[in-house]
């Protein structure tokens, strides 16, 4: 299905997200859409699938203007769009929830619907059990999900907003497979994606957006690294500086001892660690071994069953002390609309939460509007204003806004899950300049991530977490891809 998006125009108040860009979308074509945070892309996308009305322009399928004014119109013309955030319901199976995405199919009328929803799901979604809920499985699993109920109501293009963002390796992998077999069926597939990888594995081109407008576009083949960047952001000179790593001597900042805490699906057992200041440990493991358990216990957000969480030789938290909001911890969590901001409060509270309970009852808001802008420059938050719901920004400005509050003042002892999560190569580096930043003035840095490239090239020791359990801890130069893989992978060295 040959897609053109001719003039296509959008505003936001005194924000102009896309300015009259055209674009065209090739039949058994995969497209990278690359582009900074607040570049337009994803609002672009949104146009296309109905989630936003343009201003102006117009949208052709196969040479015929049609009228998109919701997601039901655009997965009718057979258009649909998997978004970073996922909208599969945890507490139902994974058959309970395809079943329901048919329109105007209550749950008992769409079992009619069930052996095309079982045929997809094994020929897209191999690994995921049908009655199986949707809480028990992993991110990439649920992404998967996601993918297939889009393919129920029969999409012949296919839009994927950040779709690798918080995939493990071999995840990666199979959802590169995935989408060269939709392009080789004759699909369409839109990649919005900020991965040199993403582009050599499966693009035929790729288009590049800055600023709301289209200013590049290229054939995906023999696309460098230094080709990307300039692409983007007109710089391929981007890399951040990391801080030396301290003596194997130095007393520890952070000592995590014998922690144990479960939820319903996973558990923690006697995890010990130790960082000393200025450190920056990594935290590897395939999605949903628990790394965003183990991150909540590190930083107090849930109880503990056994152990300590010491700093500087004091109890920070443990089994009869929880101090979530010391402000000596800063917290950037994977899911920050979800445990890091109120979507519907203004971006200027959201910001002074760390401070919440200091607020007068009637806020002096020019005060605070005057510290979220000087912030949100700072950390540029787009759109720059204080009093817009945080729940409106997208999944990258909301990313920043969270570290924007969490960084902005000095830690001791920081967790960052997944932070640059989402993020263009700008916000990236900005980022990690700020981690190492809190670093050299003696925090220490508990970073979990699963870009194995990035651990590598900036953590000073690396441990690997395997079925809620440390597997290894290895230095920065005794770590290497295929040692951590197989720690991630078998739970012990090769």
């Amino acid at each position: 299905m040959k897609v053109e998006l001719i003039d296509i125009s959008k505003r936001f108040g005194p924000v102009q997200a896309n300015d009259a860009v055209s674009l065209e979308i090739g039949e058994g074509e995969v497209l990278a859409l690359l582009g900074e945070n607040g570049a337009g892309k994803s609002t672009l996308m949104k146009v296309l699938y109905g989630y936003y009305r343009a201003d102006s322009g117009q949208v052709l399928l196969g040479g015929r203007e049609v009228d998109i004014a919701s997601p039901r119109d655009a997965m009718a013309l057979g258009i649909g769009m998997v978004f970073q955030q996922f909208s599969v319901i945890p507490a139902l199976t994974v058959l309970d929830n395809l079943l329901l995405a048919y329109p105007d199919a209550p749950l008992w009328h769409g079992r009619g619907n069930t052996a095309k929803v079982l045929r997809l799901l094994a020929e897209f979604a191999p690994g995921v059990a049908p009655q199986r809920l949707v809480s028990e499985l992993s991110v990439g699993q649920r992404q998967q999900v996601e993918l297939v109920k889009v393919l129920n109501l029969d999409a012949r293009l296919i839009i994927l907003d950040e779709p690798t963002s918080v995939l493990a390796p071999e995840e990666v992998q199979r959802l590169h497979a995935v989408v060269r077999k939709l392009a080789d069926t004759g699909r369409s597939v839109v990649f919005i994606t900020h991965k040199l990888e993403d582009v050599r594995a499966c693009a035929h081109r790729v288009a590049v957006m800055r600023a709301g407008k289209l200013v590049a576009q290229a054939d995906a083949r023999g696309m460098d690294a230094a080709k990307l960047v300039t692409l983007m952001v007109g710089d391929a000179s981007l890399k951040p500086v990391a801080q030396t790593a301290p003596p194997a001597s130095a007393v520890a900042r952070i000592s995590l001892r014998n922690l144990r805490c479960s939820t319903e699906s996973l558990s923690l057992e006697g995890i010990d660690l130790d960082i000393a200041p200025g450190e920056v440990l990594g935290v590897a493991g395939v999605s949903g071994n628990g790394q965003d358990l183990l991150a909540d216990a590190a930083t107090g957000m849930v109880n503990l069953q056994e152990g300590d969480v010491l700093l500087d030789g004091e109890v920070l938290h443990s089994r009869d002390t929880r101090q979530p909001h010391d402000a000596r911890q800063g917290y950037i969590p994977e899911y920050p609309l979800k445990n890091a901001v109120a979507a519907e409060m203004r971006n200027s509270l959201n910001l002074a939460l760390r401070g919440l309970l200091r607020l007068p009852l009637f806020p002096r808001w020019a005060k605070l509007d005057a510290r979220a802008d000087a912030l949100m420059e700072r950390y540029d938050v787009r759109p720059r204003q204080s009093g817009l719901a945080s729940g409106r920004l997208s999944g990258g400005n909301l990313q920043k806004l969270v570290i924007a509050r969490e960084l902005s003042e000095p830690r001791q002892f920081i967790v960052a899950c997944y932070p640059t999560m989402g993020l263009d190569l700008h916000a990236t580096q900005a980022v990690y300049d700020e981690l190492f930043r809190q670093a050299a003035a003696g925090a220490a840095i508990l970073w979990i991530s699963e870009d194995l490239d990035d651990l590598l090239r900036y953590a000073h020791r690396i441990a690997v977490l395997y079925h809620g359990r440390i597997a290894g801890v290895l230095t920065a130069g005794e770590a290497d891809r295929v040692r951590l893989g197989h720690l991630m992978t078998h739970g012990e060295a090769a």
